[in-house]
């Protein structure tokens, strides 16, 4: 009973409508068709004679076994598409660590690394190096106050890191910047 339940639990914890649609349909496709199956077969058993179950065998129960491979199918779709959905976002999470690895190694012209001020990143906010936000926790990645600027990363309120400076927008017909 536990591992049921647990089963049933599992197939809310998506976020995307489209697999738990296709679960939920794939579970009633094959439910269907095991009950097809099932009538098929009480039609068949109630005749004596082969000519007589010769029909439930054929509608039924090829229906049902229809019905059975198409929920199959449902649900292995909707396993695909959670599983693409897991790596994608482990792509993203790779994608944004490796920029911001990089954006660290970055070197100007003049062989020096940019002036900028280095903060340490978190999901949504960075934060100043001294940040008592930040004590005690470890593997922490420290990248430019432009970098997280164009992350989207907001300042901590805490400890009031700088922020990047603003640039103008530079208007669209004469390159200039707008007024």
């Amino acid at each position: 009973m536990k591992k049921l339940r647990a089963a049933w639990q599992s197939m809310w914890v998506d976020t995307d409508r489209r697999v738990r649609l296709g679960r939920l349909l794939g579970l009633a496709f094959v439910t269907a068709g095991f009950v097809i199956i099932g009538k098929a077969w009480d039609g068949a058993a109630s005749k004596n004679f082969i000519q007589g179950q010769f029909p439930y065998l054929l509608s039924g129960g090829f229906m049902g076994l229809g019905l059975v491979v198409t929920g199959c199918t449902l649900l292995f779709l909707s396993t695909i598409r959670a599983e693409r959905q897991i790596m994608t976002d482990k792509f993203d999470e790779m994608n944004r660590l490796l920029a911001r690895n990089l954006g660290r190694l970055q070197v100007s012209s003049n062989g020096f690394a940019g002036s900028s001020e280095q903060v340490i990143a978190g999901t949504d906010v960075y934060h100043r190096p001294d940040c008592r936000i930040l004590e005690g926790k470890t593997e922490l990645t420290t990248i430019s106050v432009a970098q997280a600027s164009t992350e989207g990363l907001r300042a901590c309120r805490a400890c009031e890191p700088p922020e990047a400076p603003k640039t103008e927008p530079l208007s669209a017909r004469s390159g200039t910047p707008a007024r």
